[in-house]
């Protein structure tokens, strides 16, 4: 699990209930693995840093939960994870992407997964550029940025059409 994905992850944890550094450690976990202290610490201090979260002391624990902007991080990314699943939906029941027919196969299905694992940092860099765009008033920006990254990706596949043609 990436740095990133923690943090979004002990806020989601935090946004159900008010938790000790321990406890939200053994929340974390990942593949059947605790998360560390070294790990936990670091985690609470960024978030804490960032203004999501407060602490109030409880004997020697300090009980962490979200501050008035956390609640509005996560209740923005659950929005927005919200609207990408339906946008996803969308288009594939627009045959724009075909998942009824990819889903239908496991293997197809987990290299799906695997592509898009490999797509999320293009599609998020990509998500962040866009919202800058729009909020300066750049839409025209936003569809050419659209149109070079449909572009790039089929001209990668006419490439890899043809060497597999010639092999």
């Amino acid at each position: 699990m990436s740095a990133g994905e923690y943090l979004d992850s002990a806020l989601f944890i935090l946004s159900l209930k008010p938790m000790s550094g321990y406890e939200l450690s053994r929340k974390l976990k990942w593949d059947g693995s605790i998360v560390s202290g070294g790990t936990i610490r670091p985690l609470l201090h960024s978030l804490e840093k960032q203004g999501l979260i407060t602490y109030d002391t409880r004997g020697r624990a300090k009980v962490y939960k979200l501050t008035k902007s956390g609640e509005r991080y996560v209740s923005n990314l659950r929005l927005f994870r919200e609207t990408i699943r339906e946008k996803m939906l969308a288009s594939s029941m627009g045959r724009d992407i075909l998942f009824p027919d990819i889903l239908v196969d496991l293997e197809d299905a987990m290299t799906l997964n695997y592509a898009i694992e490999d797509m999320a940092s293009l599609i998020i860099r990509e998500v962040k550029i866009a919202f800058a765009l729009r909020k300066g008033g750049f839409d025209e920006d936003i569809t050419e940025l659209r149109m070079k990254i449909h572009d790039l990706l089929t001209d990668s596949i006419k490439k890899r059409s043809l060497k597999h043609e010639e092999a």
